[in-house]
């Protein structure tokens, strides 16, 4: 059997697990929601032997991962549509969790109701807010006749319409949801786009890269001086490295100033790119490494 590895990863202690280290199909798995969320669907795919837990936040989930109440959190980070799930990009700046594993999902949301409801019947409509603007379009439509109701997850709108005595309510989530509390779908395409896809992130507390790990995730600040975001990017260009992702995000507090989330096609058991990495830190106000990973 091959050994371990330690690595510094710009100021981190990571274990490089050996090529003979798979990724375990069977553990304690955290979601946000409740069941027949997508969240449980990629938790499906990445471990389809493990039991499951739900939690109302991602807050709860991360930290029900770094309590050990789970082994492994699964969460959403992005959509191809729609962009970055941001309240979890500042969950991870402070979380101390690792990225280890992300898989694409293709969403595919629904306009549910109970049995024998019909579409003028609708009075209000609930889902999260990130389903709610990956289905703008179809909302539009009924701007100023129904009201549209954020909440933490679609699967919980889902089961709010299953549970109300409203006859008017409606939610916008999975067919999955529809199965699971037994409601209908009155049109089966809401989403904007029919090649909807949202990446969901496994997080761990045990800093580890596995093998075959080709994605590395992070979070930085760049001095606020005129070139400094042009020589970050050179950085990568330098070692021949593709951005994978370059998103900024304001930060709370301060005038005018960003955070960038940034993802790299590399891998970290390449010394050039863990030297790459702690120049870009040296550079960085702040530089928050989240992992290195496969997607699958």
């Amino acid at each position: 059997m091959q050994e371990e590895k330690m690595i510094e990863i710009a100021g981190k202690k990571m274990r490089l697990l050996p090529g003979d280290v798979t990724f375990p199909a069977k553990a304690r798995i955290g979601c946000q929601g409740v069941k027949g969320a997508y969240s449980e669907q990629a938790a499906k795919r990445m471990f389809p032997l493990s039991g499951r837990m739900f939690f109302k936040t991602f807050g709860g989930v991360i930290e029900a991962v770094k309590s050990g109440l789970v082994d492994y959190g699964v969460i959403p980070i992005e959509n191809n549509s729609y962009g970055s799930v941001r309240a979890v990009y500042q969950l991870l700046k402070t979380a101390d969790v690792t990225i280890i594993r992300s898989e694409r999902i293709l969403i595919r949301h629904q306009l549910l109701v109970k049995p024998g409801t019909r579409f003028e019947d609708i009075t209000s409509i609930r889902s999260h807010e990130q389903a709610i603007g990956q289905c703008a379009q179809f909302l539009k439509t009924v701007e100023g006749k129904i009201a549209v109701i954020p909440v933490l997850n679609t699967a919980m709108a889902a089961r709010y319409v299953a549970e109300t005595d409203d006859p008017g309510a409606a939610a916008i989530a999975s067919p999955e949801a529809a199965e699971t509390y037994g409601l209908v779908s009155l049109v089966n395409r809401v989403s904007d786009s029919d090649n909807n896809y949202t990446r969901f992130i496994c997080i761990a507390k045990d800093p580890v890269i596995y093998a075959g790990s080709n994605r590395i995730s992070m979070i930085l600040t760049v001095s606020h001086t005129p070139g400094s975001l042009y020589r970050l990017l050179g950085e990568f260009a330098a070692s021949e490295v593709n951005v994978l992702k370059l998103e900024s995000s304001p930060l709370v507090g301060r005038d005018f100033e960003f955070c960038f989330y940034l993802d790299a096609e590399a891998s970290c058991a390449d010394p050039k790119i863990r030297e790459m990495l702690g120049r870009i830190r040296s550079a960085c106000p702040e530089f928050i490494f989240l992992g290195n990973y496969a997607e699958v």
